[in-house]
Parts: C-alpha cells; sequence; structure tokens
C-alpha cells in the first residue's frame, strides 16, 4: 500500500511538472496552428505597409506560420492600434507602427488606448531618415544659411505637413534654432511635393525615398539628413547635427509591438525570429531600398520599451 502511495505522489508530481511546463510548449506550437495578423495603421503602399510586407512571408517562415498583412489605416494610426490593444495577448495579432505611435500619445488630447500600458514592445526593425528640401529658389544651399534667411526674412517661410511626424518634426526645427515657419497642411505626400516644386510652400521635412528622386533631378534642394550619419546614397548630405544642431532627432522608426500581457516566452521568440528576418540579405536589400538604416543588433524587448517610453517624454516635451 505504501508503494501505491508513493508511486501516486510521483504520477502527481509529474503531472504538474508537465502541466508547468505547458505555456512555454504551447506557445512554441500555436504558431502553426494559426495564422499570424500583422496589423498596419495605414493604407497599402505607404512606407510603414511597404516594411510590413517586405518581413511578412519570412517571418511567417521563421515561426512556421503564415503572416498576414492588415491594413487598418486612419487617424495617423490610431485606428490600427486600438484594434490590436484589443485583441487576445497571444502573440497571433501583431502590430508594425513608425514613430506617430509615440507621437499620437501626446499628438491626441485622448486615444482609446494608454500607449505606454497597452502594448508590449517586441523589437525595433530600424529607421529611415527625413530630408530637410527647400525649394531652388531660396537663396541658401545650407541649414545654417536658411536658419539665418528666415530669421531675416520679412516673409515667414511656409511648410508643407504630411502628418504629424511632419509636423512635429519641422516645429522641433523651429524651436531648436528660434525661427518661424508657417504650416501649410496637406493629406499626403502626394500634395505636398508639388506644392514644394511650384513654391507654393518652400520648405518639406519628409522621408529620404519620398523626395531623393526630386533632389536628384535638382528640382527641390535637399539642406541637411535627419539621421546621425551621412548616407551612404547621399554621401556629400551633411546631418541636422553637423549643421549646428546637435540634439535634434527626427527619423521615422519602425517597431513591432504586441497586446500588453503578452508572455514573455511568446515575445522572445518573436524578437528572436525578427533577427533572423533582418539578417537575410534579400531582406536587408529590400529595406535598405527604401531607406532604412538596420541596426548591427536587433533591441531586445526591453531596450526597445525604454527606447518608446523616452520617445514619448521628447515628443511630449515639444508640444508643450
Amino acid at each position: 500500500m505504501k508503494q501505491k502511495k508513493t508511486a501516486l505522489k510521483m504520477m502527481a508530481a509529474l503531472i504538474v511538472l508537465s502541466g508547468l511546463s505547458a505555456p512555454g510548449s504551447h506557445a512554441q506550437s500555436d504558431f502553426s496552428k494559426q495564422p499570424i495578423q500583422l496589423v498596419v495603421g495605414f493604407s497599402a503602399g505607404g512606407p510603414a505597409d511597404n516594411v510590413a510586407r517586405v518581413i511578412a512571408k519570412p517571418l511567417g517562415e521563421q515561426l512556421n506560420t503564415t503572416v498576414v498583412v492588415q491594413n487598418k489605416p486612419g487617424a495617423d494610426g490610431v485606428i490600427g492600434a486600438s484594434s490590436v490593444a484589443r485583441e487576445k495577448p497571444g502573440g497571433h495579432t501583431l502590430l508594425l507602427a513608425p514613430t506617430t505611435h509615440t507621437i499620437n500619445a501626446s499628438y491626441y488630447k485622448s486615444l482609446p488606448y494608454d500607449t505606454e500600458k497597452d502594448f508590449t514592445p517586441i523589437a525595433m526593425l530600424g529607421s529611415s531618415p527625413n530630408v530637410i528640401a527647400v525649394h531652388p529658389s531660396l537663396p541658401v544651399k545650407t541649414l545654417p544659411e536658411f536658419i539665418e534667411y528666415t530669421k531675416n526674412s520679412k516673409n515667414m517661410p511656409f511648410y508643407g505637413s504630411t502628418s504629424s511626424v511632419t509636423e512635429l518634426a519641422t516645429e522641433m526645427l523651429n524651436q531648436q534654432s528660434n525661427m518661424k515657419m508657417s504650416k501649410v497642411p496637406y493629406k499626403g505626400a502626394g500634395q505636398a511635393i508639388p506644392a514644394l516644386l511650384s513654391n507654393e510652400v518652400q520648405v518639406m521635412v519628409s522621408s529620404l525615398t519620398t523626395l531623393l528622386p526630386h533632389i536628384q533631378q535638382g528640382n527641390v534642394r535637399a539642406l541637411a539628413v535627419t539621421s546621425k550619419n551621412r548616407l551612404d546614397i547621399e554621401p556629400d548630405l551633411p546631418t541636422v547635427a553637423e549643421s549646428g544642431l546637435p540634439d535634434y532627432s527626427a527619423s521615422t522608426w519602425y517597431g513591432v509591438f504586441a497586446p500588453a500581457g503578452t508572455p514573455p516566452e511568446v515575445v522572445q521568440r518573436i524578437n528572436l525570429a525578427l533577427e533572423a528576418v533582418l539578417r537575410d540579405q534579400e531582406v536587408a536589400s529590400k529595406l535598405r531600398a527604401q531607406g532604412m538604416q538596420i541596426e548591427d543588433k536587433l533591441t531586445s524587448p526591453d531596450q526597445f520599451r525604454d527606447f518608446i517610453n523616452r520617445d514619448i517624454r521628447q515628443w511630449s516635451n515639444i508640444m508643450a
């Protein structure tokens, strides 16, 4: 009888131990049972959507599943982010978001979610620099010359704004240089670029990929790039820091998030999968062709969370 009781206790212990290991094993196998929805809060064909579609298939291969890109555009990404915040935290619904994700925390008076509490940051994929460009009729060739010209000009220059990112990037430039420019809002680059080309607006801060063809054709003049280092594609274009504003930083980053409460082992597995995806030369080449800069080492979930919190504070200070 005593031996029988001992055997029963051992069986019970094994059952408990197997139960304790179950979450991790389920997290490993669940990916193969249903596809992952990768939500993008912007329209198809835009920069964030392009990034999502480059990584979707290889990410699915890494996780032994299919990754489906879902576009839920509206309100600078708020609609897409809101839908992900409400999903179950199992790793099957992810958000690919750009810088607007942190800007919106201060840009809008209220949001249907808490940017810091309702999402689990997984990894930053990379960043795309913006370019400060002007109409070639302006008598300036460098950013310091433009700042001096603007301060002394009787007519305040107009800048084209296509989103909260471009608006705040320009307002940051105003603050740090102590100059003033007046905003002209546009629905997108498709409207803003013709306005710059026709001198309806004189200044625009936008992505390198958006402005590069016009820069190369001489239709607009690039003054500086917002990245930390000069770009291989435009090595003669100085950075904003080199141009006298060392604290200016307004590149557009792209990151992946899960709903809050996603198990740490699931978050870590997706992070490692994304690391493998970005080390694929074909994927990296496609992203770099879109103007993205990829770091040598992918951020950890904790590092990305710290970055998100700092970024929220930075944009909040700009709007204070």
